[in-house]
């Protein structure tokens, strides 16, 4: 007969998992070797099923392992979310909340909004992540963050979502470039022009391609690592890119040798949010914190 697992045994598996060794799963839960290795044969005997692979040269959980550990995960966020609701003790944003942040948003909205939020809201306690956007849904649907600052559009299912502003594009060209004289640009003078975006896994490159109606690897497009970096190539003559009016309100391209020109036809822009999971424990905290943050979108 199965026993029942406890809550330690299901966090040493999650730890387990997510360092890829016994060594570094017990430095993480401060706890020896032998200990998180007892507490997980504890769970194996528990469950009457194998859930590592002994006999893998590298880890790897069994596929029972797999399953079971999805399940731990799932269990280990409700359980997060129910410290979390005690110690919210009804009162709006107080309190710990894990936000994260994509890139192209984090520099250039944050130091705008936080010191008023702090002076508003003294007990909240933010605690920051920034990353790509698929790597910050992965840890909040695993309850690793309580929200996510995120640009749409983007698929996103089973979250809630509040968008709190717009975010339009402008052209950015090297002083001097021939498009400097146009009023306006068009979609079709950027064809034949070097593109500087983001590397993949960004979404403002996705967002760029799609608005431009122009394919993952064309041409002789270039790529950079961050918004600061794309500036500089631009600067240099190296290419053109799409710049988020967020960014450039911040103060992106001042002291450059860059122009700035606006684009004909249908605005282009991005929609920036802030997601959550739907019924979580620090639910509440959210639609205030958007609210907070279109104050300072256009700004």
């Amino acid at each position: 007969m199965a026993i029942r697992p406890t809550i330690r045994q299901l966090h040493y598996l999650c730890v387990l998992a997510q360092k890829g060794s016994f060594r570094a799963a017990a430095e993480a839960c401060f706890v020896s070797q032998s200990t998180l290795s007892s507490g997980i044969k504890q769970l194996e005997d528990g469950l009457q099923s194998a859930l590592v692979d002994r006999s893998s040269p590298s880890f790897r959980l069994t596929t029972t392992g797999e399953e079971v550990l999805q399940r731990a995960q799932l269990l280990l966020r409700d359980v997060d979310d129910l410290v979390a609701s005690v110690q919210q003790n009804d009162r709006v944003l107080s309190g710990s909340f894990r936000l994260g942040i994509i890139p192209s948003i984090g520099p250039f909205l944050l130091p705008r909004a936080l010191p008023s939020l702090r002076q508003a809201y003294p007990d909240l306690r933010l605690y920051l992540r920034e990353a790509l956007t698929r790597d910050l849904l992965t840890d909040l649907r695993a309850g690793r963050l309580d929200g996510a600052i995120l640009a749409l559009p983007y698929r996103l299912d089973d979250l809630a979502v509040q968008v709190f502003g717009r975010d339009y594009f402008q052209i950015a060209v090297p002083k001097g470039h021939d498009l400097c004289t146009r009023h306006m640009v068009g979609k079709q003078d950027l064809r034949e022009e070097t593109l500087i975006l983001l590397e993949d896994g960004h979404c403002l490159r996705d967002h760029i391609l799609a608005r431009l109606k122009r394919g993952q690897n064309q041409g002789d497009d270039v790529h950079a690592t961050s918004l600061i970096t794309i500036v500089q190539m631009v600067a240099n003559g190296l290419g053109v890119t799409l710049l988020p009016d967020l960014a450039v309100r911040a103060g992106l391209v001042a002291g450059l040798e860059v122009e700035l020109l606006a684009m004909e036809g249908e605005e282009v822009d991005r929609e920036l949010a802030l997601v959550w999971r739907p019924h979580s424990a620090l639910e509440q905290n959210c639609p205030p914190l958007a609210d907070h943050l279109a104050r300072f979108v256009g700004a």
